[in-house]
C-alpha cells in the first residue's frame, strides 16, 4: 500500500515538474532582441501577422508578375513564430516574399495537429499561382516538420532548407530530386555536429552542407534563454548572415 501511494506521489510530482518546465520554456521562447519596426510595412515590405501566419512581402512585386520563388518557415518547437520576423524580413527586403506558419500551441504533439499544419500549408500553396517555386524551411522541430512534409508532399515544394536539426532521422529524403540545405551550428546542443553527420544518410547526395563556425541553436531565431542550446562563439548578427546567405543562394538556384 505505501509502495502503491509512493508511486503516484512520484507520477504526480514528474507531472507537475514537467508541466511547470514546459510552461517555463513556453515563456523564455518568446521572441525579443529586436525592434518592433521589423513587423511593421514600409515602402519595400508588407506585413501581415495574422493567428496562422506572418507575412513579408515585397511591395516591389507581386506573385503575378515580379518573382517566381518563395519561402514558407517552420518555426522551432515552443519558439513564438515572431523570433524569426528578423531573418524574414533580410529575406523580403532581397525580393522574396517569406511566410512563417504558426503552429499550433507552437508544438504540433499530435499527428491530428500535425496533419492540420500540412494541410494547411498546401492550402496556403494552392492560393497561389502554380508558377510560385515554394521553398520550405524549418528550424529544429520545424525541420523535422519540414522533412515530413517533404516526404509525404514532395510535389509541391521546389526546395528544401533545414536549420539547426538533426532531421530527418525517421524518413528517407534520399530520392527527393530538388535543391536542398543543411545549416548547422558547430557549439549547437540539441543538434550537434555528430548527430547532423549520422542522419545524413536520410538526405540526397546532392544535399549542401553549411557549418556555421562558432554557431549554436538559439542564434538561429530571436528568442530567449534555451536549455542545451550550447554556447555560441559568433555574434548572432553573423550567424543570421551566414544564414540569410545560404537561404539565399538555395532560393537563386531552384530547378
Amino acid at each position: 500500500m505505501l509502495k502503491k501511494s509512493l508511486r503516484k506521489r512520484i507520477r504526480y510530482f514528474l507531472f507537475i515538474f514537467w508541466t511547470a518546465v514546459v510552461i517555463w520554456m513556453f515563456f523564455q521562447m518568446q521572441a525579443t532582441g529586436y525592434d518592433d519596426s521589423i513587423l511593421q510595412s514600409n515602402s519595400s515590405v508588407m506585413v501581415e501577422n495574422s493567428s496562422e501566419y506572418i507575412k513579408f512581402i515585397p511591395v516591389s512585386a507581386s506573385v503575378n508578375s515580379g518573382y517566381s520563388s518563395a519561402l514558407l518557415f517552420y518555426p522551432g518547437a515552443l519558439v513564438q513564430a515572431e523570433a524569426y520576423a528578423p531573418y524574414a524580413r533580410q529575406l523580403a527586403e532581397k525580393g522574396y516574399p517569406v511566410i512563417i506558419q504558426k503552429i499550433p500551441f507552437r508544438l504540433a504533439f499530435t499527428e491530428k495537429l500535425k496533419t492540420s499544419v500540412f494541410e494547411k500549408t498546401v492550402e496556403l500553396f494552392s492560393s497561389y499561382p502554380d508558377s510560385v517555386k515554394w521553398v520550405l524551411a524549418g528550424h529544429s522541430k520545424g525541420g523535422a516538420m519540414a522533412s515530413d512534409f517533404s516526404s509525404i508532399h514532395p510535389e509541391e515544394i521546389s526546395g528544401l532548407l533545414l536549420i539547426g536539426t538533426s532531421h530527418p532521422r525517421e524518413v528517407d529524403l534520399t530520392s527527393l530530386d530538388i535543391p536542398i540545405t543543411k545549416v548547422y551550428g558547430s557549439e549547437d546542443g540539441l543538434s550537434s555536429v555528430k548527430e547532423v553527420e549520422d542522419f545524413s544518410v536520410n538526405l540526397p547526395e546532392h544535399t549542401s552542407f553549411v557549418l556555421v563556425e562558432g554557431g549554436n541553436h538559439s542564434q538561429f531565431g530571436y528568442y530567449g534563454i534555451q536549455l542545451g542550446s550550447g554556447t555560441a562563439s559568433i555574434s548572432q548578427e553573423n550567424q543570421q548572415r551566414q544564414l540569410l546567405d545560404a537561404s539565399l543562394e538555395l532560393l537563386l538556384n531552384l530547378n
